[in-house]
């Protein structure tokens, strides 16, 4: 059975995400994937070159959704929650080395910090259409909560200390907690009709 590219990178990117960078060698991933490390190097240069395929492959998909609803006539909050939604359907969990790695690796760094730095300014563009909207209020901070939700999407795993909670009970909870804080009495509505259909317990 013949691998390809993509799916190369999809089990490097796996590894990565649960391991941290440094841990994971190319003949590791050559292993995983079934191939020689030989064949490996035929696809990429070195293991910067997969990490930043790897970066680019995840964040593609939900950069392209997050688009499309933006495209739609759903206020901001409904574009927060479905997006969250998509995240969530999937969702990848980083183990903490792989952020203190990705700062040994320049290339994929920067590649990274552009991504990130293209989501805080749609989230922005998105917090000034909800003000607009009426569902989000005005006088909140935006540019700070927009560095929030940045740092949020790490997605990574919830520390002991919530052990009795699920990882989505605990993320669950602290998006409703947000969006209830920035939002006008119009956009709680709608927040709270998503609690609802969704039947999310055990947040007050």
């Amino acid at each position: 059975m013949v691998i390809s590219k993509t799916e190369i990178i999809k089990i490097a990117f796996d590894q990565f995400s649960h391991y941290g960078i440094k841990r994971v060698s190319m003949d590791d991933i050559a292993r995983t994937a079934g191939i020689s490390k030989r064949t490996l190097y035929e696809f990429f240069d070195d293991k910067e070159t997969l990490l930043v395929e790897g970066i680019k492959n995840t964040g593609s998909h939900l950069y392209k959704y997050l688009q499309e609803l933006e495209k739609t006539s759903c206020t901001a909050i409904d574009v927060f929650i479905l997006f969250y939604e998509e995240l969530m359907r999937q969702p990848r969990w980083y183990h903490h080395k792989f952020y203190e790695d990705l700062k040994k690796y320049p290339k994929a760094l920067i590649y990274k910090e552009e991504e990130k730095a293209a989501f805080t300014q749609k989230c922005i563009d998105l917090f000034n259409r909800g003000i607009k909207e009426g569902v989000l209020r005005e006088e909140v901070n935006f540019e700070i909560v927009a560095l929030l939700a940045k740092d949020q999407i790490k997605m990574i795993h919830p520390s002991k200390a919530f052990s009795k909670h699920s990882n989505a009970e605990v993320y669950n909870t602290v998006l409703v907690t947000f969006l209830r804080g920035i939002c006008t009495e119009k956009g709680v509505r709608i927040v709270e009709k998503w609690i609802a259909t969704k039947k999310i317990h055990n947040i007050s």
